[in-house]
Formats: C-alpha cells, sequence, structure tokens
C-alpha cells in the first residue's frame, strides 16, 4: 500500500555507491567456513558479467548466515549495479512492498519499458495512475523490461532476503523476470528458510551448520579455544546462535576460567539465545520494537509518531533499542538486526498489546495514506465494525487496481470478519476467493472457498465460489473436479454469471469427450440465445455450436460457432474481454471458413499480449499451435507457439492447456526427425492428461503418436493407434474434424498393403469432411489417389489433390502430396516426372526443418537414379521453439525491443537467441533470414 520502505540509493555500480543499503555496502567480505559457497557465489557474479545470467537460491535456517551471504555477494559484485529488497513478517499482506523497495533506484529508467508494460508497473508500484489495462502478469514482464534496463548500463545484481516473507505479488513478478533472462548481464540471489519447493529453473545453495573447525574459527578472540568446542559441542554450528550465546557468557567463562552454565539455551538455540536481550528492554523500548514490528514501512518517523501518541518519550526508546543492538537505525530508516527478532518480538506480546500497536499506527498514519490507517484499525479491531467492513472493501478495489489481488482477497476476508451482516460476510468472502485465484494463489482460494460453502451463503455466492473453484481445477487441477464444479455452479447462477459457468462448463465436457453433458449443458444454454446482453448471446451461441458439432452436426454447430463469433466482435466489451479468446479461437477449425477467422484471432491475441493476460495466453497459443499446423501448415509458427505455451504453463502452474501443446511439439520434433525428444514430449503429455483426470479420453494423443511412429519408419505401429483411436471417438482429426484420422491411416493402411481398406476409408472421409474447403478437398484427392489400383486414375487425382493445394496456404501437406505423388510416379516407372515431384518436396521439406521428412524424399530421389544435386543443406543443429518464434518475428521485420515486449522477454534475450540462429543457420543479417523464412 505503500512505495519503497526507505529512500532509495542511486542506481550505481557498487564502487559508486555511498551507502544506505546494508547488503549493498562494505569492502571484500570472507565468511568462516563458507569457501565452497563463496565460489558459488563467484560463479554466479562471472557468469552475469559474461552475459551468462544466473538464480541462485541461499536456503537455510534462521542465524545460519543467508544474509552474511548476501553481503558478501555484494562486497564481490565490483562494478555491478546493485538493487535490493528485504521480505518483512508484517508487510507480506502489501501488494508490490519489496517489489517497490527493489524497483526504487531503477525508477528513472522506466521510459525504457513498453508503454503497456511501463504503465502497469506504475500503477503496481504507486509511480502512476492504477486505471490501465493489463494484470499482474504485465507487471511481472514490466519489472523483467526494468531489470534487462538497468543491465545494458552494468552487470546488475538482484539481492532478496527472506524471500519467505516477500508480499506473493512481488515474489511472482521477481520469479518471473529471473527466469526469462538469457544473455542479460543478470544475478539473482535469493534468500530465505527452507519449506517450499525450490523455484523452477533455479540452483539451490543450501547453507549447513558450520564444522568444528569454523565454529573454532569463528568464536577466535571472542572465547578461549576449549571453549568454543564446548560451545560447538552443546549448540551446534549456527553462527549467530553462538555468537549470541557467547557475548552473553561472563569474562570468566569466555575465558574459560569459569565454568559454562549448566543449561545453555534450549530448544531453538537462537531464539533462546535472543529472548534475554528483548527481555532486558525498558517498556518504552519494548513498545517501540513492537510498533516497528507492527509497522509497514520501516521509517523511524512512524514509530517515533505512535511513541508519542502513547506519551512515550520517542527518542529515549528508540536510543535505548539501538543501544542494546535490538534495532539498526540510518537516518529515517529503521530495522531489526535480524529478522528473528521481529518474529520474537511480535510472537511474544500479547494480543491486547498488538491491538494497542496497530491501533497507536493508525491514529498516526501519514495524511494521504489511508490504505495503511484502514489497515491498522481492522487489526487493531475485535467485533463488528460495519463501516470499517465497507472502508476495507474500498482498499481491497483500489489495492486490486494495482495489481494486488492477493492483498485484496486478505483486505476482503477480514472485512468478512467485521460484518454482523451473513450474507454481507458471504459476499464479501467470495470476492476474496475470486481474487486468491486471480493472484494464483489455488490453496487459498479453495481454503476460504471453504467457508462459503460451508456457511448459508446466499446463491449468488455460492455460484461465484462454485465458478471460480471450477476454473481454478480446471487450469491447475482435475478436469472432472471442474466438470462436477461448474455444474453445481450452474445450478445456482443467474445473467451473465451463468452464462459464463455455461461456457466453461461446456468447455470443460469438450475436454472429456462428455457429448450428452455438453447438449445438456446446450439446453439451457439456448434460453439466452435472444438475450438482450451480446455477450450472453455470442456465449449461448458458443456452447450450442459445440454442442452441435459433438453430436455430428457440424452444418447447425458452424452457423451458431460463427454467430458467436460475429456477434464477439460487433460488441465493444466482449471484443476487450480476454477470457473469451480461448473458445473462439477453439471454434475456428469448425467455421464455414476458418481461415477468414485467422485474423481475428492473431488480432485479439496481440492484445491479450498487450494486457499481460499471461493465464489465457497459455491456452490460446496452444490452440493456436494446432491451427497453424493443421489450419495453415505454418509449422515453424507451430512449434514456435507450442514451445512458448509450454514454458508459460510451467511457470504458472497450468496443467490442461500444457498437453496440447506438448502432443504438437511431439509431432514438430518428430518431423524434425528428433525422435528421442518427440518421445520425451509424447510421454509428459500422457503424464499431463492423467494428472488432470482427462487419459480415459485422451484418444487425441493417438494422432500425434502415430505420426511419430510413422516418422520412425514404423507404419504397423501408426495403424494400430490409429485404429484404437477410430473406435474410441469415430476418428476425429487435430481439430475435432470428422474422420480426420483418414489421411493419416489411409497411408499408413497403403503402405502396409491394406489396399481394399485404404479405399473405403478414403470413400467414407470423401462423405464426411468439407471437401467445399481447398485443404479439405485436397486430402480427400489424396486418400482417393493413394487408394487407387489404376497408375493413370491415381496421376488424375494427385494432380487434383496439388490443384486444391495452390489454393490453401498449407504448404507443408502440399510437399506432403508431393512426396507421395513422387514416390507412385517412381514406382509406376515415370522416374523424370517423380524427381520433379520429389525435389520439390524435399526442398520444401529441407526449409521447413523437416528433417525427416526431407529425408525420405531425398531417399526417393536417390531411388530414381538421382544420386547428386545442389540442395538446401538440412541444418546440422536444430532451432529451439522460442529462437524459431524469435525468428519468425524478425524475419517479419520486428525489432528487438518490439519482439521482447510480445514474448515477455528483454532485449537482451532476443538479441541472444537471434544470435544463435544466425550461427545455426550460418547467416549474417536480417535479410538473409527473411529471405530464408519468407
Amino acid at each position: 500500500m505503500r512505495g519503497p520502505r526507505r529512500p532509495p540509493d542511486s542506481f550505481l555500480p557498487h564502487e559508486r555507491r555511498t551507502g544506505g543499503d546494508p547488503v549493498a555496502s562494505g569492502g571484500t567480505l570472507d565468511l568462516v567456513g563458507r569457501a565452497a559457497e563463496l565460489e558459488r557465489v563467484d560463479r554466479l557474479l562471472d557468469g552475469a558479467r559474461g552475459g551468462r545470467p544466473g538464480l541462485l537460491v541461499v536456503e537455510g535456517d534462521a542465524g545460519v548466515g543467508k544474509t552474511a551471504v548476501l553481503q558478501a555477494a555484494a562486497a564481490r559484485a565490483r562494478g555491478f549495479g546493485q538493487v535490493t529488497a528485504r521480505g518483512v513478517e508484517s508487510e507480506a499482506a502489501l501488494p508490490h512492498a519489496a517489489l517497490g523497495e527493489l524497483l526504487g533506484p531503477l525508477r528513472p529508467l522506466l521510459g525504457e519499458v513498453p508503454p503497456g508494460q511501463a504503465a502497469a508497473l506504475a500503477a503496481a508500484l504507486g509511480w502512476g495512475p492504477a486505471d490501465v489495462p493489463g494484470d499482474r502478469h504485465l507487471v511481472a514482464a514490466g519489472t523483467l523490461s526494468l531489470l534487462a534496463a538497468a543491465a545494458l548500463r552494468a552487470p546488475l545484481l538482484v539481492v532478496v532476503d527472506d524471500l519467505q516473507w516477500v508480499d506473493p505479488e512481488s515474489a511472482a513478478a521477481v520469479l518471473f523476470a529471473a527466469r526469462r533472462v538469457h544473455g542479460d548481464r543478470t544475478a539473482v540471489l535469493l534468500a530465505r528458510r527452507p519449506g517450499a519447493d525450490p523455484p523452477a529453473g533455479a540452483s539451490v545453495l543450501r547453507l549447513a551448520d558450520l564444522d568444528p573447525a569454523a565454529v573454532a574459527e569463528l568464536l577466535a578472540g571472542a572465547v578461549a579455544g576449549p571453549v568454543a568446542r564446548r560451545l560447538g559441542e552443546r549448540l551446534g554450528g549456527n553462527p549467530l546462535a553462538l555468537l549470541e550465546v557467547a557475548g552473553a557468557l561472563s569474562a570468566g567463562q569466555r575465558a574459560g576460567r569459569e565454568p559454562l552454565p549448566a543449561t545453555l539455551p534450549a530448544g531453538p538455540v537462537l531464539t533462546a539465545a535472543l529472548e534475554p536481550e528483548l527481555a532486558a528492554l525498558p517498556p518504552g523500548a519494548r513498545l517501540a520494537v513492537l510498533l516497528l514490528a507492527a509497522a509497514d514501512d520501516g521509517r523511524a518517523g512512524t514509530v517515533a509518531a505512535a511513541l508519542a501518541r502513547a506519551g512515550t518519550d520517542a527518542e529515549a526508546a528508540l536510543d535505548a533499542a539501538e543501544d542494546r543492538r535490538v534495532v539498526v537505525r540510518s537516518g529515517d530508516a529503521l530495522g531489526f538486526r535480524h529478522p528473528v527478532l521481529r518474529s520474537l518480538v511480535w510472537s511474544r506480546a500479547a494480543p491486547a498489546d498488538r491491538r494497542r500497536a496497530h491501533l497507536l499506527l493508525a491514529e498516526t498514519a501519514r495524511t494521504g495514506d489511508d490504505d495503511a490507517r484502514t489497515w491498522h484499525r481492522a487489526l487493531a479491531t475485535t467485533g463488528p465494525d460495519e463501516a470499517l467492513a465497507g472502508e476495507l472493501a474500498a482498499l481491497a478495489g483500489r489495492v486490486r487496481g494495482r495489481r494486488g489481488a492477493s492483498a485484496a482477497s486478505a483486505a476482503l476476508e477480514r472485512a468478512a470478519a467485521l460484518t454482523r451482516d451473513a450474507t454481507r460476510a458471504a459476499e464479501l468472502l467470495a470476492a476474496a476467493v475470486r481474487d486468491a485465484a486471480v493472484g494464483g494463489d489455488a490453496a487459498r482460494a479453495r481454503s476460504l472457498a471453504e467457508r462459503v460453502l460451508r456457511a448459508e451463503a446466499p446463491a449468488a455466492a455460492r455460484a461465484e465460489v462454485l465458478h471460480v473453484l471450477g476454473r481454478v481445477e480446471q487450469d491447475t487441477g482435475s478436469v472432472p473436479a471442474a466438470r462436477d464444479l461448474l455444474q453445481a455452479a450452474a445450478g445456482l447462477a443467474t445473467g451473465r454469471t451463468a452464462a459464463w459457468v455455461l461456457a466453461d462448463l461446456a468447455l470443460v465436457q469438450h475436454r472429456l469427450g462428455d457429448v450428452a453433458g455438453m447438449q445438456a449443458t446446450a439446453r439451457r444454454a439456448s434460453a439466452a440465445t435472444d438475450d438482450p446482453d451480446p455477450l450472453q448471446r455470442a456465449l449461448a451461441a458458443w456452447v450450442t455450436g459445440m454442442a452441435a458439432v459433438h453430436r455430428g452436426d457440424p452444418g447447425t454447430g458452424r452457423s451458431h460457432l460463427q454467430r458467436a463469433l460475429d456477434t464477439a466482435e460487433a460488441h465493444a466489451g466482449s471484443r476487450a474481454d480476454p477470457r473469451l479468446l480461448p473458445l473462439l479461437t477453439l471454434a475456428v477449425g469448425w467455421l464455414p471458413d476458418p481461415l477468414a477467422a485467422v485474423p481475428v484471432v492473431e488480432r485479439r491475441l496481440r492484445e491479450v499480449r498487450d494486457v499481460g493476460a499471461l493465464g489465457v495466453l497459455v491456452a490460446v497459443l496452444a490452440m493456436t499451435a494446432h491451427g497453424r499446423a493443421h489450419l495453415l501448415g505454418d509449422h515453424a509458427g507451430a512449434f514456435a507457439d507450442a514451445g512458448e505455451a509450454v514454458e508459460l504453463a510451467g511457470q504458472l502452474g497450468y496443467v490442461a492447456d500444457a498437453a496440447p501443446a506438448l502432443e504438437l511439439l511431439a509431432w514438430e520434433y518428430a518431423a524434425r526427425g528428433r525422435h528421442e525428444e518427440a518421445a520425451a514430449h509424447l510421454e509428459r503429455a500422457r503424464a499431463l492428461v492423467v494428472r488432470a483426470g482427462t487419459a480415459g479420453v485422451a484418444a487425441h494423443l493417438a494422432l500425434t503418436a502415430a505420426a511419430c511412429a510413422l516418422c520412425r519408419g514404423d507404419p504397423a505401429g501408426a495403424a494400430r493407434l490409429l485404429e484404437e483411436r477410430r473406435a474410441v471417438d469415430g476418428g476425429a482429426g487435430a481439430l475435432g474434424e470428422p474422420l480426420g484420422i483418414a489421411p493419416l491411416l489411409v497411408e499408413t493402411w497403403q503402405a502396409l498393403g491394406r489396399q481394399a481398406e485404404a479405399a473405403a476409408l478414403a470413400e467414407d472421409y470423401a462423405r464426411a469432411s468439407r471437401p467445399a474447403l481447398p485443404a479439405t478437398a485436397a486430402l480427400v484427392a489424396r486418400c482417393r489417389a493413394l487408394a487407387c489400383p489404376d497408375d493413370a486414375a491415381a496421376t488424375v487425382l494427385f494432380e487434383r489433390a496439388l490443384a486444391a493445394h495452390g489454393q490453401a496456404p498449407d504448404r507443408f501437406e502440399e510437399a506432403h502430396t508431393r512426396l507421395l505423388f513422387g514416390e507412385r510416379l517412381r514406382r509406376s516407372g515415370q522416374r523424370t516426372r517423380a524427381r520433379e515431384e520429389l525435389t520439390a518436396a524435399a526442398d520444401a521439406f529441407a526449409a521447413a526443418d523437416m528433417a525427416y521428412w526431407a529425408g525420405r524424399a531425398e531417399g526417393e530421389l536417390a531411388a530414381t537414379g538421382r544420386t547428386a544435386r545442389p540442395r538446401r543443406p538440412l541444418p546440422e543443429e536444430p532451432l529451439t521453439p522460442q529462437e524459431t518464434r524469435i525468428a519468425v518475428l524478425a524475419a517479419r521485420g520486428a525489432s528487438n525491443r518490439e519482439i521482447a515486449a510480445e514474448l515477455f522477454l528483454s532485449p537482451k534475450t532476443v538479441e541472444h537467441h537471434l544470435g544463435s540462429v544466425y550461427r545455426k543457420r550460418g547467416l549474417r543479417s536480417r535479410v538473409q533470414l527473411a529471405r530464408l523464412l519468407g
């Protein structure tokens, strides 16, 4: 609710800093017993200097030396710019509190951040207007861009201490940025206590207790050698505990002239060692440290004002706390000597004393700091207070506008506790559930939802909670569980909420292959097809259309789905809602003219990127990857989209949407001849559908598995998989098209000599498909040609297929048809004509990096007697999905900064990947790149 807790230093390389930050000041620092740990730190810093960024998490118990390692890193980071922040337990509910502290020194560089990201970041940190479009992920992208801008000036060290107490919004932004830098001169160093799983992509440095030799070295000069040995034996090797206990001994005990106390601190050693220091504080100083523990800004002035309000001599109280080394003061900045002291102060205080501290802070809050005043009042209040509940709800709205969904959820939960009105409390808790889900905290959303559902909550609140839980389960948990929750919500919801619930329910039923359920959902949705609200009409048309397609009535389905798209496009409110995009994208394959909808999806995809709706982006990228591959034949774009979807899904914890992207990647890797990677991605996809609960209806995986088998030279295995799929769902294609497996199954049966079955299936496919579309007409003609026993008739059919391919955008399928035609021509003795078709196919496959297909075409060419020819060489080192995406955008003319903004990367990361593309392809300029991909 506030900005940085203390005035930041200027952002300068380390040797030019002049203090103000205890983590980033001082000279070279060596730590006792930590030589190996400091070597890890040095490697991190050396990598950053050389443009190899890194993320290192220092993990260990309280007092083991995490902060000391961070201080040593700062001292060793000569020539680095440094930004630092520290998690504070009392600020864990304040959105972007730590991020504001971390990025404060970089605020002058905000103009170098892409405008949408800069506006979202400024809104979140209180640097600009709050009412700007975008979600929490756009703040994370802005964090990445701001850090990248700083790293252009000097290598950058990002230090965050006590990560376990950093507010969720700040932690998510920092981790997002740390995982997406490649080529930037950035080192990210985080410290936290053990407990949670390590962040994805991070190296972990676990600090253990010191060994006996290091204990002796640590205490040398403080106590006699034998005393040091006995302290180590009795206390272990926690450095801070050893120093605290040694400091509490008498002179005779330290020298070994007197025996050690019979009972040294027991239990949690560090806690027991520090408690006497707090107990020795005079009353005024005890109040001062309690106020500091409750405050959220780390300012001496804040504590002094509250002390004065209590009638206490503020200077005397603060001096006493500082003299006893409980707090450290630098100008107006005030903090505890060690975070454990804050925890001890707060945990040992009586509830009444805590409430008094919050009340004093509320009464003395600075003018204009209404959020802090409201929050402290809320924490000081024990009984119902309707006015305060209303203020907290308003506070939640303000922090939500600054992308502080987690803090908004906490404020609403507290507001619910302060109202006597049970209905109002349920509504507030329902809103808290929604904000927790938006903030990415699925566990908290579920916990709050249980409270609403256990209470006598009104139907609207229960419907909202069930809807939110259904979406959470759909994205991160069990799809069958999501169906149950959404069905329950559908029985309670009305109006727009009902329309969204039914649309989400239909989407889940689609994923589960629940055709009967979709028909029931469509009957309920049909009541809104003539609703005056355009959004409800669009959603109802979408549900009705999807149900029709799944029951085998594609004509009716197409008309409803087209109406859904047209209605959504005509309504400004619908155009601005990113939640519609996954639904509309899924429908594209069934539209009367799918290609006409592609520009709409592309435009909306750019809009989703602009507002940083990464959760929606994962689902849409997975769908567009399949659309690019199976509608457009844009396999470079499909490879890139699927790779980006998998990467983002891993960072966000989304399960269901990652599986189809992994499936598509498996196909693309197989086509490139990278069979081990194809198998690995296919296995990951299978594991995810099992985890999501859709394994029983995941027959769509069979199509990819069959394609992979064919690329491995196993037509029998491919046929078996396709036959199994046909038995399960009739053989729908990758986009749900009727009998869409036919082109691949006809090809495998023909390769196995099962000509009669291939011919029958080719005719079935012609009747079931939409030959009015050129792409489909081409595949129908190709299937008939493959199954035709007469060479002359087959030639006519192949030529018909190629003519239809010429009217469709899919160059891969055209090359595939040329390959099959060339094989048929060679077998019939028409070698010259065969070479023409096979040469065109081989060149097209090579241009698309399709190593398997290019190799197969070259093999057929060799069989015609053609042994050598000038051709595009296949690359020895293939591009990654991200390199492919960056190459495609660069070939279209986008600058590095524009590519970085679109893909939520840093310009240096784009430069790094683009350099890799040039190296792998032997290119020197974007002109050559555009020619290669154009």
